[in-house]
């Protein structure tokens, strides 16, 4: 399965610190302004405005330069317009800015990963992990998880997917990497159950079946690997899994 670590919109809403009443120009008045421009921002990133958008986090750093998710949404902002130099250094800036802030840390992972800067990448997923208040750290471990598989260490990648699923257990994409994990290992009666896990609640995927036709074939079971065959061919005819399902039924002929 195409490994897809991608994340546009960024969700900030309620990372905003409540400020008290102050005079103009306290500090509490920079950051609530600094604040609303960046919701404002944020929402316009969501409807593709993105010259607006970066107006109003332009503003949010001036009053504020040091607002943690002002530069979260920016690093986003710039990372979507592949503006790479300015998305590090703005990521840098709100990770450094707010060391709680672990949204930030968990998306400059997943830009290090892209770019293949795995210990980097990972050193953030970690940042965003020791964090014990972050109310998603099954998707930061689903995530390191497949950075590891997609720099071929699914050893390492391993206790990452178990953590995930012991938060949530029916996260598919990491019951699809363990059912993939386990096959490659040999262990091919818990790769089994990992894929039937999967099915339980996931849509199919060319690679989803195609693991799963695998599997059954090589536990033997022929006419449950035909069931999967069959649902490849006719529902993903032109993938590039279908070809390599034929490739393979022609090798066993």
């Amino acid at each position: 399965m195409k490994i897809r670590i991608w994340l546009y919109a960024v969700t900030l809403s309620g990372l905003f610190a409540c400020a008290t009443d102050q005079p103009i120009g306290k500090p509490a008045d920079a950051r609530k302004r600094a604040d609303v421009s960046t919701q404002l921002a944020i929402n316009y990133m969501k409807r593709n405005q993105f010259e607006i958008a970066r107006e109003e986090l332009e503003h949010a750093l001036r009053v504020e330069p040091d607002h943690s998710a002002a530069n979260h949404a920016m690093a986003a902002l710039q990372d979507r317009l592949g503006n790479d130099g300015a998305a590090e250094k703005y990521y840098k800036h709100a990770v450094r800015s707010d060391a709680e802030n672990s949204r930030a840390a968990h998306d400059f992972g997943t830009f290090l990963c892209r770019r293949g800067r795995l210990r980097q990448a990972l050193q953030q997923y970690e940042n965003a992990l020791a964090n014990p208040l972050y109310r998603q750290p099954e998707i930061t471990n689903l995530r390191a998880g497949e950075c590891l598989v997609s720099h071929g260490k699914s050893e390492e990648a391993e206790p990452h997917l178990h953590k995930a699923l012991r938060v949530n257990p029916t996260l598919a994409p990491a019951l699809y990497h363990m059912a993939n994990i386990h096959y490659q290992r040999g262990n091919y009666l818990s790769a089994r159950g990992y894929i039937e896990r999967y099915f339980a609640i996931a849509s199919n995927t060319p690679a989803s079946l195609l693991l799963a036709y695998k599997i059954e074939n090589t536990l033997q079971a022929p006419e449950f690997a035909e069931e999967y065959a069959v649902l490849l061919r006719s529902k993903f005819a032109g993938s590039k899994e279908a070809k390599e399902l034929e490739t393979l039924t022609r090798s066993r002929k």
